[in-house]
């Protein structure tokens, strides 16, 4: 018997771990239950990798950067730890 069943259409949901972060998921509507903490991990490593792009980027425009730092995705590099 599962441990959470998803409220929407009563699944047994799948523990996940992506990034360090454990979250359960839907595994037929990709529905996402975060326990208490979760969220405040994922935004701390959005923070993180905002943080770190922004200096990447400030290094490229002193000359102190090889290449061109990749574009900052917002929300959608967030969520991407979600995908399979």
């Amino acid at each position: 018997m599962p441990l959470l069943v998803f409220p929407v259409d009563n699944a047994a949901m799948q523990e996940v771990t992506r990034n360090g972060v454990t979250f359960d998921v839907c595994p037929q509507c990709r529905g996402v239950w975060l326990d208490r903490g979760e969220l405040e991990k994922l935004l701390s490593l959005a923070q993180r990798a905002d943080e770190e792009l922004w200096e990447a980027e400030r290094r490229y425009r002193e000359g102190r950067w090889e290449g061109k730092p990749r574009k900052r995705r917002g929300l959608r590099e967030l969520l991407e730890i979600f995908g399979d």
